[in-house]
This record gives C-alpha cells, structure tokens and sequence, in this order.
C-alpha cells in the first residue's frame, strides 16, 4: 500500500509535467547538459544527476547481492547518436548479511553524444528514467526528462560544467587492462597488474559471478597480484570472459579478465582438504551398511559367523576392498573418456538392472533351498550362510558391494563428489577409505569374539531366517522391475517379469532330474534370461505426460529470478535412499500444503537414465550421484538439505526460505 501510494505520488510529481528535473520519494533527479549549446559532429556530454537523501543510495550497472541499477532510454527529435553511461567508481553498501555496490550522494550518469547534422536550430533531447532508491525500503522511480538545446557553431560551458568535472575525476581509466581468472567449484582466482598498493576491491559486470557479501583476500606477488573470492552459486560459464571494475574508491580501472586454460577447473576447493575427505568416506562407508539396499546382505553374512567363528574371515573385507578400486578404476577410465559418470552410474543401464533382478532371484531361491543338489550351484549361497572358503567371503563382499551401489550414505555424497573431480590418487584414497568404512563392522564380528557374542545363538531360527530374507530378495527384484519400467516401457516390463518366470522354472525344474538334463536346464535358463532381458531392453519408453515439476535448469532459473522458494529433489528410480525419503519426508501432507502456495515450487531431477544436465546440477554441489535436495530462497540465499529427510527438516527449510525472500522484498 505505501508503495502505491509513492507510485502515484511519482506520476503525479513526475509522470505528467516532463521536465528536465524531477523529485521522488527520497530523492531528486535531473537531465543536464555540460553545454548550453550543441554542435554538429562533435562529441558533448549529458547526463543524469541522482541525488538521493542523506543514507539513501542508487545503484552501478551491477547492483550486487539487491537492487537495480537506473535504465535510461534516449529519444531525441534530431540525429543524435547516444553512447552508453560512463559509471562512476561505485562503493561496496553492506546492508544485513547482504553487499550492494552503488552510490550514496549526488552522482552523475555521464553520456556522450554525438549530433550528425545540423538540420534545425534546437534539438530536443529526452530521456526516459527508471531508478530503485533504497535504505532500509527500496522505492522504485521513473520521470520523463527533457531538455532543449540550440545548435550553433560556437559552445559554451553551463552552469553545469563542474559537475562533469568532478564526475570524470571519479570516473575509472578507459583502457582495459588484461587479466587471467581460474575457477575452482566454490572460488574464483582473478590474477592481475595493479598500479600501487592499496586496499583494491573488485567489482563484477556480472551479478552471477561472485558471491558479493564474500571477503576478498590479495595475495601480492612481484609482478601481478591475485585475489581470491567465493564464487556465486549461480555461476555456470566458467569458458567466457569477464569483466570486472577494480577500485580502491579513489581510482579505478576494468579489466577484461579470460579463463586460465592451464587451471584445473576441477580442482577441489582449498577449503576442503584430503584427510577431511578421507574421514567423511570411511564414516560415509560406516553408515552404508545400515541401508535398506545393503542390509539384507549383511544380515546373511552375519547368520554365518553364528554358525562358524574358526574360519579365516579376511576374504570378504578384500573382496570390498578390490570392489571399491575397481569402481573406482572405472570411473576414472570413463571420466578420462569424457563421459559423465557418478556414483551409481551403472544402474543407468537397463540391461544391468534385469541382471541384478535375476541374480537376487537366484538368490532367494538359494535362500529357500531350491537350487539343484549334486553340483557345485549349490555352494554358491554358502559364502552367505554357512561355513565359506576364503573365495565365498571374497565374491560375498563383492556382492555387497554391488548391491550397495546405488546407495548413498550420509557424509558419503561429499566425499565421493570431490573423489570424482580429484587427481587420480586422491580418488583411490577415497574409495579405500570409503570400503574400510564398509568392511569394518563384519570385519570386526569375525574377529573379535567381544563383537561375535552381540549376535543371536544358532538354532532353528536362522533356517526361518533364513527363509524370511529370501522374501527381501524378491522385494528388491520388484524394485528392480520398477525400475526397468521406468528405463524402458511396459512392455520391456514384461518381457523381463516372463523373463523371470522361466528362469525360475527351469531352474526349479534342475532340480526334479538328473544331472545331464540339469545341466540343460540351467543352460537354458541362463539363455532365457539374456534374451528376455535383451529384448526388455530394446523397447522404446512413451513418454505419456510431461511433469509439470520437471527439472530444468532454465526453469528453476526463472523461479529463482522471481522471487520462488523452489525445492529441488535430484532422484532416481534404483535410489532406495531417494524413495525412502519421498514416502517418509516428501509425501507428508503437512509438506503438500506448502507445496499449495504459488510461491512455493517443486523441482524433480529424475537420474534414472543418463541425463548430462542433472549431472551437470549435481557437479555444481560436488556430488556425484543422488539424492541431492536444495531449498532456494529466490537467489538470496539457498540451503542443501541432509540426505535422510524428516518432514520437518524441509518444512523448516522451506518457511526459512519464506522469511529470507520476505525480509529482501520488503527492504
């Protein structure tokens, strides 16, 4: 209401009666001429005069953190050629946790202009004028400003002439000096001359390259100097050049600043240092053992120390260790590729995915004592429930690996994001840390009797047990077979659940007859498998409906521009982590409600399939796989929520997001 009631005051004031000065709330604002006449072919000068109240500032062409910079557009009724506004050397303005760059005072918006002809005897020049005015309010403004000025031969010098004089000592040099800048994931490094010491600060064209209320720290060298700043969240074209004012509020100069082709763009940020990642990997594997993707393969493992606590139980801890280095080892080769690999990548292939889902089938008939007697398939389960050779305990840590893979575990996501953009050392360093982590707590139960004695006495029950796991099997299959719907379509569905059902079959039927026609069947079985998987494969989704929560870059972008709180979920379909937190956090009516307000929106990044985009988001937090779930108060602020949700912790996220956005709005 007060600002409509200033915004008629404005077209009252200003609107109706075009002059060449005009006044506002908290301000006065006038078009003036160096000259009192103009000359043909000749270069003059006008500008705007802002002349804010006392403690209340106008903004540069890049306003920093808030605000808006003043907009002139130029008529006139004579060929008159306008340039562009000669800024001023602005200063940083802290206000809150926020740093605006402007201008406090009267300043001048200096143009040059340029009459081609001489056609007629007075030219009319105007100036169409927008400006934001703040304090602890911003009041927004525009005039329309006009002045008439005589052509002759002869100039003189206005009343004026001082002011362009003293504007032009605060003006920045004209040339550009050359400058060289490196990005790391959270800094900038801008290397450059300076003319003499003194406390410099630099000034960005562009409002999405540094974080503006950052401290700007100079490292002195002999023949240039570097400043180091924290890099804007919204940054995300690290090949362009920029440019940058560097001024120390008594002179300034710009520079035209190019990427540093011989930076790593991928370092890992200074801030973060190797032995905290190495901490983070080994808590981060710690905790992975608790997940719903990997437990009931621990919980097997653990039935076979209840039965044997003699044997030699090293294999499955180096049958971790080899898993996680050659994962690692993939990944590097694939990255050294040029392509876009993270955590998890390889549930992206449908045609593994319906391999895990016969292999958990296998397993759970393994569990259910229905694979056939007398060869050696039947020793395949006992490295998961039984007495094992130190080749059983080896492919068992491989297998929980494997179906660790597409989880993610807190202080895991950081870990393995710096280990996908680190030197190939620092990777290995993080992987082992991340599978001692993974390996310890069966490690420990098969060494330590202290560790052993914490698990239940053998009996009958672990044939029951044992049973009930085989039931976890075939869930995880159905979530597999979901999975595979949504890389393929349902008819690729069907042939991977047919698929399924011969191969139980006949491996059933291996069973029921003697060893020759046995090992037939399980040939066959194993050819069915791969042809029905194959051809699962090889059917086309339709994409029925496009969800209006999509994720997009360019979209989350134009939220963020007007002033949303946006919740980005970055998922995928073989992520339990992900599901787990969408049935118990995300799908939470209180939640929902929220999500009912037009300010508030929800964004879905689906990694399920390969998608270079929703890699590229999650590089920009150092992750490498899912789930990754950001709250953004407009472009104020933003927050990374942790990767197990409660409803609570994304309400709080989300409300806090409100009060951010109201408290800069307001302002």
């Amino acid at each position: 209401m007060v600002r409509l009631l200033y915004l008629l005051l404005l077209i009252f004031s200003v609107g109706v009666f075009a002059q060449n000065t005009a006044t506002g709330p908290h301000i006065e604002v006038a078009l003036v001429s160096e000259h009192n006449q103009v000359r043909a072919g000749e270069t003059q000068w006008v500008g705007i005069l802002l002349n804010p109240d006392k403690d209340w500032h106008t903004y540069w062409l890049n306003p920093g953190d808030s605000g808006e910079a003043p907009t002139i557009q130029w008529h006139s009724d004579a060929d008159i050629e306008f340039g562009d506004i000669h800024w001023p050397l602005p200063k940083p303005i802290q206000v809150a946790h926020l740093v605006n760059y402007g201008y406090e005072g009267a300043t001048l918006l200096m143009v040059p202009i340029n009459l081609k002809q001489a056609t007629k005897e007075r030219v009319a020049i105007r100036a169409n004028l927008s400006w934001l005015v703040c304090k602890e309010d911003c009041i927004p403004g525009w005039a329309t400003l006009t002045i008439a000025l005589p052509v002759a031969d002869t100039i003189t010098l206005s009343e004026h002439q001082n002011l362009f004089e003293q504007t032009r000592l605060n003006l920045p040099e004209k040339h550009k000096d050359t400058a060289q800048f490196e990005v790391t994931s959270t800094h900038l490094g801008l290397q450059t001359t300076l003319p003499y010491q003194s406390d410099w600060y630099v000034f960005p064209f562009r409002g999405d390259v540094i974080a503006h209320n950052a401290n700007q720290v100079w490292a002195h060298q002999p023949n240039s100097a570097q400043v180091v700043i924290s890099l804007s969240d919204y940054f995300a074209t690290p090949s362009e050049p920029l440019n940058f004012l560097i001024s120390d509020g008594k002179s300034g100069f710009y520079v035209k600043a190019i990427p540093n082709n011989a930076s790593n763009a991928n370092a890992p940020p200074p801030s973060q240092p190797l032995w905290l990642m190495l901490l983070f990997a080994f808590f981060g594997g710690l905790i992975l053992n608790i997940m719903p993707c990997v437990l009931p393969i621990l919980s097997m493992k653990a039935l076979s120390f209840t039965q044997s606590q003699k044997t030699n139980h090293w294999g499955y801890s180096i049958g971790v260790l080899v898993s996680f280095w050659l994962f690692a080892s993939i990944i590097l080769v694939l990255k050294e590729a040029g392509s876009a690999v993270g955590w998890g990548f390889h549930l992206q292939e449908p045609l593994l995915i319906a391999g895990l889902a016969f292999l958990f089938t296998l397993i759970a008939m393994m569990l259910w004592d229905l694979l056939p007697k007398g060869i050696n398939l039947a020793g395949v389960g006992q490295s998961l429930t039984g007495e094992s050779t130190f080749t059983q305990q080896f492919f068992t840590g491989v297998l929980a690996v494997i179906v660790a893979s597409p989880c993610t575990a807190p202080f895991m996501a950081t870990a393995l994001g710096v280990a996908m953009i680190s030197p190939m050392l620092d990777t290995l360093a993080i992987f082992t840390a991340l599978a001692v982590g993974f390996a310890l707590p069966m490690t420990l139960l098969s060494l330590s009797t202290r560790f052993a004695n914490l698990l239940p006495k053998p009996g009958a029950w672990m044939q029951t047990f044992k049973h009930f796991l085989g039931f976890l099997m075939l869930a995880t299959v159905v979530w597999l077979a979901w999975v595979f719907l949504s890389q393929t379509s349902s008819f690729g569905q069907l042939w991977l659940l047919s698929g399924l059902l011969g191969f139980t079959f006949l491996i059933w039927l291996s069973a029921k007859v003697n060893r020759v026609y046995c090992v037939m069947s399980l040939l066959l079985a194993i050819t069915f498998a791969a042809f029905c998987s194959v051809k699962g494969t090889q059917t086309t989704k339709v994409v029925s409906e496009q969800k209006n929560n999509h994720f997009s870059a360019q979209k989350l972008t134009e939220l963020r521009n007007n002033d949303h709180v946006v919740l980005v979920n970055m998922t995928a379909d073989w992520c339990i982590t992900c599901k787990v937190n969408e049935q118990v956090a995300l799908n939470n009516a209180d939640l929902q409600a929220l999500f009912e307000d037009s300010k508030v929106d929800y964004l879905v990044g689906d990694w399920t399939n390969k998608n270079q985009a929703i890699y590229e988001y999650l590089g920009q937090y150092q992750r490498s796989g899912v789930p990754l779930y950001v709250v953004y108060a407009g472009n104020h602020s933003k927050q990374v929520l942790p990767q197990v949700l409660t409803p609570d912790i994304v309400i709080n996220a989300i409300q806090q997001a409100k009060k951010e956005i109201n408290h800069a709005t307001s302002n």
